[in-house]
């Protein structure tokens, strides 16, 4: 990984020509910037492997490895991709300037260099990264605030269903069987054991399971299913619910179809038990 000193903004740049390194390190080196040189560009992607370099200015033609492969090169490496590449180039014609911008390139400057032209383009393209930069930290960090504060709400979440579900079992049902004492009808009690049964179902991972987006049950789908699993017939089902023999059979169709059962021959209950 490139190694990097606080505070210097450390600039490369590859040319062929010794003069023109000269002119271009002598004009930035004034505003501060400390600038490394390499004159070829297999030289330059060595070296952005061991300095972590804030820009380079590349020179388009030099033997062996031209700027455009230079460039392209850096752009797929995930160190020196987001390293802003300013071209340097004699020549001004629209495809020269086309294909290196399809390399990769940020900008470029015509030579002989103007030095209010080189700062301008320097200096715009390294406050563009430092926003970049800032911007992808702030998302990263806020990102990761979002993830912790999901994972806290999750684990709340689960002491919260675990303590309903503590106090269902610990306390209600308890209550019930004693109700149940009291209680002579059958009718009574094939009610209470239907209440018993639907906040069972509540507190269920079965029930939590179907109530799945992906399956799209109702909830009259999901408490139908909640007696096919007790072995209820639709007769039954529909005595307990208040409902008629077909609505029952109309929602059992329903629940096939919806978990994928339509056709085959499988048992709802067996398949429904499968999910518990």
């Amino acid at each position: 990984m490139p190694k990097e000193s606080a505070d210097k903004i450390r600039i490369l740049i590859v040319d062929d020509t010794p003069e023109n390194i000269q002119v271009a390190a002598s004009i930035l080196s004034r505003c501060g910037y400390e600038i490394a040189f390499d004159e070829d560009g297999e030289k330059a992607l060595r070296h952005v492997r061991t300095v972590k370099f804030h820009l380079i200015l590349l020179d388009i033609l030099m033997p062996g490895t031209d700027g455009y492969e230079v460039c392209r090169r850096l752009k797929a490496g995930a160190e020196t991709k987001r390293i802003p590449v300013i071209f340097l180039t004699a020549r001004s014609d629209t495809d020269s300037i086309v294909k290196g911008f399809e390399a990769g390139a940020a900008d470029y400057v015509t030579k002989p260099f103007r030095e209010a032209e080189l700062l301008a383009r320097v200096n715009t393209h390294l406050e563009l990264s430092r926003h970049r930069n800032h911007l992808e930290k702030t998302v990263r960090e806020r990102t990761r605030a979002l993830e912790v504060l999901m994972e806290i709400r999750e684990e709340i979440s689960l002491r919260h269903e675990e303590k309903v579900k503590a106090n269902v079992y610990n306390r209600v049902f308890p209550m019930l069987e004693t109700l149940r004492g009291i209680l002579t009808l059958p009718r009574q009690k094939e009610c209470l054991d239907m209440i018993k049964n639907r906040i069972g179902e509540i507190t269920s991972d079965f029930s939590q399971n179907l109530s799945d987006p992906e399956f799209d049950l109702t909830p009259a789908e999901i408490r139908v299913a909640g007696l096919i699993i007790e072995g209820k017939s639709s007769k039954q089902i529909a005595r307990l619910l208040g409902i008629s023999e077909n609505t029952v059979i109309f929602h059992r169709q329903n629940i096939r179809r919806k978990l994928g059962l339509s056709g085959q021959g499988a048992s709802l209950k067996a398949f429904l038990k499968s999910m518990g």
